[in-house]
């Protein structure tokens, strides 16, 4: 695409395509949580949903987002309200790596899922056994 009047011997510019499907490891950094944490839920199946190709986990960046908003809407905080992550100065030889930094409020609210999670398991747990045995003494 050129304007008229420009000259015609000019580059173009065009912009790559964003990446759809992400690997664990990037969808954590996508999401700012460290790999383990973002293990642990996919282990209580509180996670975004996965991709399954070749026998390999790949996660939407679409759902990640979304995973994203809907954990913040939760606690109400939007985008524009929250403050920009900024490097730590005392980590500098992480400056040389390509790594995202991890953001403490999908920390907390990726153990607050995880957490959530747990609890409403032990509540149907208890509450199965608790039936299992009412049915069985009465």
């Amino acid at each position: 695409m050129t304007r008229s009047g420009e000259d015609q011997s000019g580059s173009t510019i065009t912009p790559l395509p964003v990446q759809a499907l992400l690997d664990p490891v990037q969808a954590a950094a996508h999401l700012g949580l460290a790999p383990g944490l973002f293990r642990a839920l996919r282990f209580f199946r509180c996670g975004p949903p996965r991709l399954m190709l070749r026998g390999k986990a790949f996660y939407r960046r679409v759902e990640l987002d979304k995973l994203r908003q809907d954990w913040c809407m939760a606690v109400q905080v939007s985008p524009e309200n929250r403050l920009a992550v900024r490097p730590d100065p005392d980590l500098r030889h992480r400056a040389d790596s390509e790594e995202e930094p991890l953001d403490p409020l999908m920390r907390l609210l990726a153990l607050r899922a995880i957490r959530h999670r747990i609890v409403v398991s032990i509540f149907w747990t208890m509450g199965i056994i608790g039936g299992a045995i009412c049915l069985i003494l009465y």
